[in-house]
């Protein structure tokens, strides 16, 4: 993937969650039948698919958000996030009762942790009918997540018949149809504890080497450990890009960040390995800010990050 002179409309296609995030900042967990003091608490945009966009945004691509937003408040906040990003979303309101994920985030003040307490009640999931394809065309690759795997699936299809590589960031195959999402994928990234419930193997090489199936990347992150991962039609070599050291302030949203550096790196041109670096470095700056998407960098801070390591 090199720089868009293709003529297309956008880099990237995304397809998937979107949320609306509260983040309560507090000293510590609390245990049961205790009480803790809030230090903060703020309201920012978050979501699998919507933060790898504003990633890859920042960084300089060109995004289109596909999923449904309603007539409400937290669409209209969701809205307002994409927009000042410069990311389009669909206009047409088929489902204005469709809200996105509505997350209350518990931020542990000592470790930057986090615990995730969310609602789906009025999300919307589009089925394979409702997926369009002349913007999936009209992309130069497409972004999906685990979320409603019947659309998904359709929208890869459709992005393998026009050539259009798929990048996927999959945290949970409890759905039917995701496996199928995940066969799919030309680069799939996964969390470790995913990759071992698929494959079932132990160590990290069996672990990437099972899930590689011939896809253009294969990549398993393991948060401070690093990321592990293996290029097809390459050598057939396991690599490990180790996590780049910060001061943790809070780790929300750093593996979507991790996604949309990575799709905006190789829509850049990068080579694989240097992809994965630049998500790391990327998902490591914003763990030194709180919440999913405040602390997400434009990419001279990343190129001056990775000048310093």
């Amino acid at each position: 993937m090199t720089p868009n002179v293709s003529g297309k409309a956008y880099d990237l296609f995304g397809f998937g969650i979107a949320a609306v995030d509260d983040l309560i900042e507090v000293p510590r967990f609390p245990h049961a039948g205790t009480k803790v003091e809030i230090l903060g608490r703020r309201r920012q945009g978050g979501g699998l698919c919507a933060t790898a966009l504003v990633a890859a945004a920042r960084l300089g691509v060109k995004c289109m958000y596909g999923g449904f937003l309603g007539c409400n408040e937290l669409s209209d906040f969701t809205r307002t996030v994409l927009r000042n990003e410069g990311i389009d979303f669909l206009e047409e309101v088929p489902y204005p009762d469709a809200e996105p994920f509505h997350s209350v985030i518990l931020v542990d003040h000592a470790t930057g942790e986090r615990t995730i307490l969310y609602s789906r009640e009025k999300v919307v999931a589009p089925w394979a009918r409702d997926i369009r394809a002349d913007l999936i065309k009209n992309s130069r690759a497409l972004f999906v997540d685990h979320f409603a795997p019947d659309g998904t699936v359709q929208a890869c299809k459709i992005a393998r018949r026009f050539g259009i590589p798929v990048v996927a960031d999959i945290e949970n195959a409890n759905e039917a149809g995701v496996r199928e999402v995940i066969a799919l994928a030309d680069h799939l990234i996964v969390p470790i504890r995913l990759a071992i419930e698929l494959t079932g193997a132990n160590d990290i090489e069996s672990v990437v080497f099972a899930l590689s199936q011939q896809r253009a990347c294969t990549a398993v992150t393991d948060g401070a450990r690093g990321c592990w991962y293996i290029e097809g039609g390459k050598d057939v070599r396991v690599k490990h890009q180790p996590a780049f050291t910060v001061e943790v302030v809070d780790t929300t949203g750093c593996g979507d960040v991790f996604h949309g550096a990575y799709a905006a790196a190789l829509l850049s041109g990068s080579a694989i390995p240097a992809a994965i670096r630049f998500a790391g470095a990327a998902a490591a700056i914003k763990a030194t800010q709180p919440g999913g998407q405040q602390g997400i960098p434009d990419r001279a801070t990343v190129e001056m990050f990775l000048r310093d390591q």
